[in-house]
């Protein structure tokens, strides 16, 4: 590797971290839900659970409009400014606006949702375009990961003594994202837009993005459609475990962020090792990671205790890490260079999707007379299907 390329590949990697830890946060305000019920007791709990996924339902959209306007319409620099505006913006308007008003709370998140959308369209698939160099890759798709992880490790410290203090004060951890805005601001590379050929001209005439769509292989809606339904068993833990620490009298919003830190360790470990394990694991990635972290779950929903509750969590993290990047390896290699933004972004498409389903999985379930971690139980079962499944489709290359 020359001096220039290996220049371009540092810096590439530096906007690779600051920007994805502007990729995840919809779950930061999680050890504020058990709160925000107490002060909105008239409002069921699974309504107040659209705290945390409405920027799932926006995800849903914005995720696949990220990934057919970058490198085409917009510049990636240039979308990545656009998701990260709205991640702080959106992100700080509860803590302003929200205290009375459940309106003003929402109408904040659905802002949020747009730049959380969009830089889960493009967070981890960015590396294909900074990251010149092909063989760290899949390294650099467990940095990105590993580095929302640890954002999400400081977040979930700091959003628990901010609840401390006052509920709403918990959205003020967004005013984070100022910092990878600057960032990409200076450093991120002009890429240019792709220039299409005649046909891809021609294509343009007719709809070109139908026509993308069209063109993807069929494993990429296969993966999709098992994004969606890993997402919908696993989002329930980020619902339930502020009311598993607080409603088993086993600490506080406090204590809800001080056992996130144990998950968002692992997860920063879990993304760190990914490149390996799936070295290791080769068709086997998934199976494993999805049977553990469905264990996992099983787990958390028999814990009474702050030992065992973060016990799990660190189980969880180390291997729930790893699926996300997995899906995506796994249909990457078949996927044409210029298509696979927007595969990538239908695959965090339906994992925002499946995010969003974990609300009315929980009302279902409470509607029925059962408790929201009741959900913990289910889960397991349908996540060790998918695992079987996925030895079937999936393939990595040698």
């Amino acid at each position: 590797m020359d001096k220039s390329t290996r220049r371009r590949t540092i810096i590439g990697i530096i906007v690779l971290i600051f920007a994805n830890t502007a990729a995840g946060g919809a779950e930061w305000c999680s050890s504020a839900l058990a709160d925000i019920a107490r002060v909105f007791p008239e409002v069921p709990y699974s309504i107040i659970t659209l705290v945390n996924n409405i920027p799932n339902l926006c995800a849903v959209v914005f995720t696949v409009v990220a990934g057919v306007l970058v490198n085409r319409k917009i510049t990636l620099k240039n979308m990545l400014l656009i998701g990260i505006g709205c991640h702080c913006a959106g992100g700080i308007l509860p803590a302003l606006f929200g205290e009375s008003s459940m309106a003003m709370m929402f109408l904040g998140r659905f802002a949020f949702g747009i730049g959380y959308g969009i830089m889960q369209g493009i967070g981890i698939s960015m590396s294909l375009k900074l990251v010149e160099d092909s063989r760290f890759r899949s390294h650099a798709m467990g940095w990105a990961v590993a580095a929302q992880y640890a954002m999400n490790m400081i977040a979930q410290v700091v959003v628990g003594h901010l609840c401390a203090v006052k509920w709403n004060y918990s959205f003020f951890i967004y005013l984070w994202s100022a910092i990878p805005f600057l960032v990409v601001l200076v450093l991120c590379p002009k890429f240019e837009l792709e220039k299409p050929t005649d046909e891809m001209a021609a294509k343009a005439k007719i709809g070109s993005v139908i026509a993308s769509i069209k063109k993807l292989p069929p494993i990429v809606w296969v993966f999709s459609a098992i994004a969606v339904a890993y997402m919908f068993c696993y989002y329930p833990m980020f619902l339930v475990i502020a009311n598993i620490v607080v409603g088993r009298g086993i600490g506080n919003s406090v204590t809800v962020g001080h056992v996130m830190v144990f998950y968002s360790l692992a997860t920063i470990a879990g993304g760190i090792v990914f490149g390996f394990a799936q070295k290791l694991l080769k068709n086997k990635t998934l199976l494993v990671m999805l049977a553990v972290t469905g264990l996992s779950m099983l787990g958390l929903a028999l814990s009474y205790s702050f030992a065992s509750v973060s016990a799990w969590l660190i189980v969880s993290g180390v291997f729930s890490t790893g699926i996300i990047p997995a899906l995506i390896n796994a249909f990457n290699d078949s996927v044409d260079e210029s298509n696979r933004f927007l595969a990538t972004s239908i695959a965090e498409s339906g994992v925002n999707i499946g995010a969003f389903l974990g609300t009315p999985y929980i009302a279902l379930i409470e509607l029925f007379g059962g408790q929201a971690d009741t959900a913990m139980f289910i889960s397991p079962i349908i996540m060790l299907m998918l695992g079987l499944v996925t030895l079937r489709y999936y393939r990595v290359k040698k």
